[in-house]
């Protein structure tokens, strides 16, 4: 399955290792999406704008660890902290199906990450 990532899980980010053994695909961006940032990580919800991110092949023990990790549990999606659902890929150009995981929560307008770049945000963050 094709992983759409954008906060913890991109490259050399703290929690990246967990996608070492899978395949690297490239650089990306998807629509359809806000970032929002969420305290110590960042969650998209469904909207019009624009998330930068990675995408990665992940087996099936992978996609385990991850469903872990956010929180998914598709026997209970009402308390999962994120939903993994499909999501549309502006670029690169790809014709399979890619799934990011949502934030399932509520959030406020004032956690929104405006230009959709969680490293650029983190950056932003450390010169303050």
């Amino acid at each position: 399955m094709i992983i759409f990532v954008y906060g913890t899980l991109l490259s050399k980010l703290e929690r990246s290792y967990v996608l070492d053994g899978s395949e690297f695909i490239g650089e990306a961006i998807v629509g359809g999406a806000k970032l929002y940032d969420l305290g110590y990580y960042p969650g998209i919800k469904h909207g019009d704008g624009a998330v930068v991110g990675e995408l990665y092949n992940v087996d099936d023990k992978t996609l385990k660890i991850l469903d872990t990790i956010e929180g998914f549990d598709s026997n209970d999606l009402n308390n999962s902290l994120y939903h993994r659902s499909e999501i549309k890929i502006i670029l690169p150009t790809i014709t399979a199906k890619v799934f990011a995981y949502f934030y399932n929560l509520p959030v406020v307008e004032s956690m929104l990450i405006d230009d959709g770049d969680y490293r650029q945000f983190l950056q932003s963050e450390l010169i303050i």
